[in-house]
């Protein structure tokens, strides 16, 4: 497939990389000289954001002799070697195989617990039921909790989602604001059950004086996020590298704001040293940009000239409530935890094609 004069000019794939784990070393200096010597237990690994936080640690160990230690677990271990074979064969990595909702306990000792597992964004797309996404959030945070205060950790991190709020009618979404998901809506099965994982690391962490932060994660972009699923942007990248006209499926009205994921590492790494009580952090951007601008940016970026159509559908949603506006107020992580939005959309979305570009000319 011809690339366009756009999508030639791209940053070679292996720069983008060393590029943002250069970043992720930079701006985390500080969290990751305070983690070295960390024994850390992670679900959601394999997955996207686990991903990137496996590769951040790679480099922190490499470029800092962090000596940090981490087991992931996994419900196939095969598979994410295959997935990523460079990275399950890391001499730091331990792979434990089970199932969230009831694993083994590993027999060791840990410092740090990431409980970062749910319904993964392609079962969502392919119509995982609502009873089990919602059996996955509680009763697997239920067993990772279990297993926190079996193995000693002292500091503990939730990756939650901004799903939780609901769907407020809010320009921007503060930590503060009572809105929640509808109770008889079972689209709203991720926020709820997400809530409820909530209740159980706040309860836990008083119990057991842990250091404990809830991320309440909203939309992102960057490496290995899927170009194939019900994600707007990554629809339209994978439409702008094939050089296609770029289709929004909703009306272009509703806004959203994405967080690169080399700038949420930093912010999750943050968050895990953080120390005081439980507390809730939004994380994401807090830039808004409505989709049908969003289309128009991308189209920019990476096939300009291109096509971007509009469908119009006001209730188009995969798996989830639709939200005409979902982006975080920001400012309690700016404040406390000293991050920020470093990564312009426009960069980020030039980083990602580039990521990307290979595997779509396949």
């Amino acid at each position: 497939m011809p690339r366009s004069s756009a999508t030639s000019g791209l940053e070679d794939a292996a720069a983008v990389r060393r590029r943002d784990l250069d970043e992720v070393l930079q701006r985390g200096a500080a969290d990751w000289a305070s983690l070295r010597g960390a024994s850390i237990f992670m679900s959601g690994g394999t997955g996207w954001f686990g991903r990137c936080l496996l590769e951040a640690v790679t480099a922190a160990n490499a470029q800092l002799d962090a000596q940090i230690r981490v087991t992931v677990l996994t419900r196939n271990a095969a598979a994410f070697a295959r997935q990523a074979p460079t990275l399950a064969a890391a001499r730091f990595l331990h792979m434990h195989e089970g199932d969230v909702r009831d694993f083994a306990f590993p027999a060791t000792t840990f410092s740090h617990v990431i409980h970062a597992a749910t319904t993964s964004a392609r079962e969502t797309f392919l119509g995982e039921t609502p009873l089990a996404k919602f059996d996955t959030l509680v009763r697997g945070s239920r067993r990772v909790l279990d297993f926190a205060a079996h193995c000693g950790a002292r500091h503990v991190l939730f990756t939650s989602s901004g799903a939780a709020y609901g769907s407020p009618d809010s320009s921007l979404i503060g930590e503060a604001l009572t809105s929640a998901p509808d109770t008889t809506a079972t689209s709203s099965a991720l926020g709820e059950g997400k809530r409820a994982a909530e209740f159980l690391f706040a309860a836990y962490a008083e119990q057991h004086d842990w250091q404990c932060s809830i991320a309440r994660c909203f939309s992102f972009i960057g490496p290995h996020m899927p170009l194939d699923l019900h994600y707007a942007i990554g629809d339209f990248i994978r439409q702008a590298l094939q050089q296609k006209r770029i289709v929004v499926h909703g009306d272009g009205l509703a806004v959203r704001s994405y967080l690169y994921t080399a700038d949420l590492v930093v912010w999750l790494v943050r968050l895990l040293q953080r120390n005081g009580p439980c507390r809730v952090f939004n994380v994401g951007s807090d830039q808004g940009i409505s989709i049908g601008e969003l289309a128009q940016l991308v189209g920019e970026q990476l096939n300009p000239g291109g096509d971007v159509e509009i469908a119009g559908r006001q209730d188009y949603s995969v798996g989830n409530p639709v939200r005409r506006c979902y982006v975080p107020d920001i400012a309690r992580a700016r404040t406390e935890c000293g991050v920020r939005v470093w990564t312009p959309l426009p960069e980020a979305i030039r980083r990602t094609a580039a990521l990307a570009r290979d595997a779509i000319d396949r």
